[in-house]
């Protein structure tokens, strides 16, 4: 049987932070983007619809 050498295996992981990114400050900034933000936007979003959908129905 053939062998594969273990790096030969691309590695399948993904980071959050890139090293494009560089800074610490931006890489701070989208980490409230995607734990803060977003989220808070989410449920706006869900709570705006379920008033429209409430007013449709009255």
């Amino acid at each position: 049987m053939n062998y594969i050498e273990s790096k030969e295996i691309a590695p399948t992981f993904q980071s959050n932070n890139r090293a494009e990114d560089g800074l610490l400050d931006r890489s701070r900034w989208s980490g409230l983007c995607e734990g803060v933000l977003i989220p808070l936007g989410s449920l706006f979003a869900v709570f705006l619809f379920m008033l429209g959908v409430m007013l449709i129905t009255t």
